[in-house]
């Protein structure tokens, strides 16, 4: 598995404040409670959405009742634009799961917006590209992967931006985990129950130290390693 720069999504508006506002002002604030869905599967999809603040999930709900998730979506971060590009129904849920401040704009103040900012365009051209990428890497790793591995990764994915920070790879890294050990579970393509065996085995093995909601990976190097076999 080879680590990149697709795994690290920046704000937006990093870098452009002007834009940031000229774009605020095409849109409409929406404060979001937690739990509450931004959009469901099968909406129009006419508008993408810029999140301000919180932790936004994007699922599916199969015909067995399993929600597996397909990505989260962070504060600074843009979604709904698979569909809004086409002005497709939506393919997926958008839920928060966390107390949510978004910015939603239609597509058409989007394409205007856009076609003023190139810079903004060619940084969403480049996020899309990082996020599908980052799909292919999701796609192998059910296909190939066992749970462990799997789960493994999924904690690398998580802290990435605080490895690229780090003076080495070979030092412990503690973050806070977003997601319960039954999203987690969504997204790795197992269940709470293996999830949470799996933590216990690699506490024992060394490999983390988990307390609450913060994980500490001991050696993330050593974790790479073993991904990657």
């Amino acid at each position: 598995m080879q680590f990149g720069q697709h795994l690290k999504e920046e704000d937006l508006f990093w870098g452009f404040p002007a834009e940031k506002q000229f774009f605020k002002s095409l849109s409409v604030r929406r404060s979001i409670r937690k739990g509450e869905f931004v959009f469901y599967e099968d909406d129009p999809g006419n508008s993408c959405f810029y999140l301000e603040e919180g932790i936004i999930k994007i699922f599916q709900i199969t015909l067995t009742g399993k929600e597996p998730i397909l990505m989260i979506r962070k504060t600074g971060e843009i979604f709904g634009l698979a569909e809004a590009f086409g002005k497709f129904p939506r393919r997926a849920n958008a839920q928060a799961i966390r107390p949510c401040v978004l910015y939603e704009i239609d597509m058409e103040s989007f394409d205007e917006f856009l076609s003023r900012h190139y810079p903004i365009t060619s940084r969403i051209m480049s996020i899309l590209g990082r996020r599908l990428r980052y799909l292919c890497e999701q796609v192998g790793n059910l296909m190939v992967c066992d749970v462990t591995t799997r789960l493994l990764r999924h904690l690398i994915y998580s802290c990435y931006p605080r490895l690229l920070s780090s003076d080495s790879w070979e030092h412990p890294i503690t973050f806070s985990l977003d997601l319960t050990q039954e999203q987690i579970a969504s997204m790795t393509g197992s269940c709470q129950q293996t999830v949470s065996e799996t933590f216990k085995k690699l506490q024992e093995q060394g490999l983390i130290f988990v307390e609450g909601k913060e994980i500490t990976l001991v050696n993330p190097l050593q974790i790479i390693q073993i991904a990657e076999q």
